[in-house]
């Protein structure tokens, strides 16, 4: 079976898949990333052969050992845990949130989470998509699963390096809400939403939005919480962490050589780099 690959080793998307290949890249690149490692596309092949019936596969001892010595060497708990496919974030179609992404996973819920993250390319929607894609004639794709520490955010978001609706280059678009980003990411809340000049190095517009609602831990997970008034009234980015994020989305943007949509967290004033990928022309 292929051995575990840590953001230092990875290389290939092939073996990987896009999305930590990225990462790896950032990673290597000196980026802020959280430490994370791949179960590499191979691992899940091997599952899903071993069984007619995914659903009812269970983890060999080989394998339980070989992600847990991963687990104990290359992060610290708790960890996110997500999908990395090569025709995941394609410039004419994003996957983003037709696999599954579990949050604040620790060791005792770390293999439920990782079968979850390999049963998501046999759920209706991710299948749907595939197909209306012309992806593979709808079959599943080999998956990737990244394994990568948690950041407890205080104020998360995704950031654009061009304009996404007018497709201004000149223009990086911020959006942010306080707590973790996924009622961000998934549409449940109106954020903050901040333009940015990256030629005249200025904060050209800033739109306060309702943030009603964040995403905070829960004890395995995460739940949907109250803003209070405070943070509804109040910007979740200060001028600095604007800047700072500027100059970071540039930086990234020149690494790839396109355009970027990168999801990023704020933990304590410290900016951490979640994802980075094309921007997409397709849902």
């Amino acid at each position: 079976m292929p051995k575990m690959i840590p953001f230092t080793d990875a290389r290939t998307e092939d073996e990987i898949g896009g999305k930590a290949k990225n990462l790896a890249l950032l990673f290597q690149s000196r980026f802020p990333v959280p430490k994370g490692f791949v179960i590499p596309a191979q691992t899940f092949e091997h599952a899903v052969q071993s069984d007619q019936d995914p659903y009812g596969w269970v983890f060999p001892e080989y394998m339980r050992q070989e992600i847990e010595a991963a687990y104990k060497k290359y992060v610290q708990p708790p960890v996110v845990v997500r999908s990395s496919c090569s025709i995941e974030d394609l410039e004419s179609a994003s996957f983003a949130g037709q696999y599954e992404t579990i949050l604040n996973v620790h060791f005792v819920n770390l293999l439920e989470s990782i079968k979850r993250c390999w049963l998501s390319v046999y759920q209706g929607h991710a299948q749907s998509y595939l197909t209306q894609r012309g992806s593979a004639g709808g079959q599943a794709p080999a998956m990737s699963v990244i394994v990568q520490e948690f950041v407890h955010a205080d104020v998360a978001g995704v950031a654009f390096s061009k304009n996404p609706i007018t497709g201004n280059d000149d223009e990086i678009i911020i959006n942010a809400n306080f707590g973790l980003g996924e009622a961000v990411v998934s549409g449940l809340v109106t954020p903050d939403v901040f333009a940015l000049s990256k030629q005249r190095n200025a904060i050209v517009a800033r739109d306060l939005g309702d943030k009603d609602c964040k995403t905070i831990l829960d004890r395995y997970g995460t739940r949907i919480a109250e803003t209070t008034s405070q943070e509804q009234s109040s910007f979740s980015l200060n001028d600095e962490q604007l800047h700072e994020l500027r100059a970071m989305i540039m930086g990234i943007e020149t690494l790839f050589g396109y355009p970027v949509d990168v999801e990023f967290a704020y933990r304590h004033g410290k900016l951490h780099i979640l994802q980075a990928r094309n921007i997409t022309n397709g849902g």
